[in-house]
């Protein structure tokens, strides 16, 4: 249940407090850069912003490594490890989202939409009703529907690409699609779906209540930033917990 695994991120990232705050502190900074100066005009900002998203992932791919070794608690930066992580899900990533949104770009052209940022669509349900309103409503339910099943059958053979690309460190595990299904096919197709969605539902959770909103500006800011921690946290926890199934799996 989505409940249970919401505690278990809870329990894991808050298992070293001093050390959650650090990691807090550090998704601030990111989330500040990328605020206030990710001008598209200046290139160096821009590459200054690609590299810190890259390391914030990296730290999640360590946290993916670190669950599917066993691990309780937010793992320790290591430099290398994080950077060359960090790179290589980016560019895994980028090109799951690439196909992901030339299929979409395509599709949106032919309803007449503009092009839509899909998680962003699917991640804010109040927009994406308010669409209703300024679309044609079937139009904006064929998009929404097509747009929900690709998001999730392609962040579904992403996540375990992802969890592979944790594991052996190659990029190039992470988009051979028939070890995926291998891996997929040792816990059951069923089970996996089940546990993706849980994953899923628990990451939008986290991001709904941000939609709580605290007067004070600063703690608003800090509490959308710990919001965002725990939906990251979550994502590459629950990939590493598949993942943990399935090298368990392939040991017996």
């Amino acid at each position: 249940m989505p409940f249970n695994m919401i505690k278990d991120v809870w329990n894991y990232c808050t298992y070293n407090k001093p050390f959650f705050i650090l990691i807090l502190v550090l998704f601030l900074l990111l989330n500040y850069i990328h605020d206030y100066y990710n001008d598209p005009n200046e290139y160096l900002v821009e590459l200054v912003v690609f590299f810190m998203v890259s390391l914030i992932y990296g730290y999640g791919m360590l946290i993916a490594r670190d669950i599917i070794n066993g691990g309780v608690r937010l793992p320790k930066i290591i430099v290398k490890d994080v950077f060359v992580l960090g790179i290589k899900s980016t560019i895994v990533m980028s090109l799951y989202v690439y196909v992901q949104g030339f299929i979409m770009h395509r599709f949106s052209f032919a309803l007449n939409f503009p092009d839509f940022e899909l998680e962003e669509l699917l991640l804010n349900i109040p927009h994406t009703i308010g669409l209703l309103f300024t679309h044609n409503p079937v139009h904006t339910l064929i998009f929404f529907v097509v747009g929900a099943i690709l998001f999730y059958i392609t962040a579904f053979f992403m996540e375990i690409g992802l969890a592979r690309l944790a594991y052996t460190g190659r990029i190039l595990s992470s988009f051979n699609l028939l070890g995926i299904k291998r891996d997929i096919d040792l816990i059951g197709w069923g089970h996996y779906a089940k546990s993706y969605t849980i994953m899923i539902v628990s990451i939008v959770v986290f991001l709904s209540l941000g939609h709580i909103v605290i007067p004070e500006f600063f703690l608003n800011y800090v509490w959308n930033i710990i919001l965002f921690l725990f939906a990251f946290a979550t994502q590459f926890l629950g990939i590493g917990e598949i993942y943990n199934e399935i090298v368990a799996a392939k040991s017996e």
